[in-house]
């Protein structure tokens, strides 16, 4: 009796197991979506919160009496978008021109320098100070210099990306290398590899996530960099425009100009974010 009743249980416990381990695993269908259904997600959260800050600013405006030439109510700043959106367009395209190219520099130079800094301390001690240094320099104070440099264009606006998106990529990259776990690291010395094989196989992979930490920091920042430095230079971007608009006393194409680059940056993060999540993948 004892016999049959361990048969029994132990019958029980296979037919739990599922015949093919591959039927446990989600479908390409439920995988698109589900994708799907977070994007649907994602964009409705979005489109709440774009609805509760203009319902907030109508609600300050009108209810403190705000005038108009102070700050304008969301229906103007609409308006305005409208009857300046081809202008809106081409100094946005010019912006995000800048930005791109800039935060792909920076992200090369950041690094470039970060594998320099683990691979040596000698050029840590030597150059990094250096570093520092130009990162805290401010950017009015070394403008008049990068325009002499550069010119009143996309090169000063390049530059400009470059010194503010680095460091914060720099920095983590710095930490990411060096987290490598050890063990990986001796078996890539006892096989032979070379100190290049070394850091494409080990250390870049481990240090994906924090350099990503470091781009999502970075991103944010881009396109208000690059509007300084259209500030700063004439070039003929958002920041231009919005200078202008603020010297003309145009405050609903001001603010029209504001939201657009508001809404560029939060753009430019939740992409560099897809991107993580793409790329990072194999981590999960």
């Amino acid at each position: 009796m004892g016999h049959r009743r361990a048969h029994r249980r132990r019958g029980a416990g296979v037919s739990a197991v599922p015949a093919d381990p591959s039927a446990a695993l989600p479908s390409p269908a439920a995988e698109g979506q589900a994708r799907l259904f977070g994007w649907a997600r994602a964009l409705g959260f979005a489109a709440l919160t774009v609805a509760a800050i203009g319902a907030v600013w109508h609600l300050v405006v009108v209810g403190f009496e705000i005038p108009h030439f102070i700050m304008p109510t969301p229906a103007a700043a609409w308006a305005a978008f409208k009857e300046n959106q081809a202008a809106i367009g081409d100094a946005l395209a010019y912006t995000l021109r800048s930005a791109a190219i800039g935060l792909a520099v920076a992200t090369a130079v950041a690094l470039a320098l970060a594998a320099l800094f683990v691979a040596s301390d000698t050029a840590t001690r030597a150059v990094l100070p250096l570093v520092i240094g130009l990162r805290t320099a401010p950017v009015l104070a070394i403008a008049p210099i990068l325009i002499l440099v550069f010119g009143r264009g996309l090169g000063t606006a390049i530059v400009v990306v470059v010194i503010v998106a680095f460091f914060p990529i720099m920095v983590n990259a710095m930490k990411g290398f060096r987290a490598a776990r050890r063990n990986a690291l001796e078996l890539m010395h006892v096989c032979g590899a070379s100190p290049l094989q070394t850091f494409v196989k080990v250390r870049f992979p481990y240090a994906l996530p924090f350099i990503f930490t470091g781009l999502r920091a970075a991103s944010a920042s881009g396109i208000l960099s690059a509007m300084l430095a259209e500030w700063l230079s004439g070039a003929p971007g958002l920041g231009t425009m919005i200078l202008e608009a603020a010297s003309y006393r145009d405050l609903a194409l001001l603010w029209a100009a504001v939201v657009v680059s508001m809404v560029m940056a939060f753009a430019i993060f939740m992409l560099t974010a897809g991107a993580e999540r793409r790329v990072l993948s194999w981590t999960r």
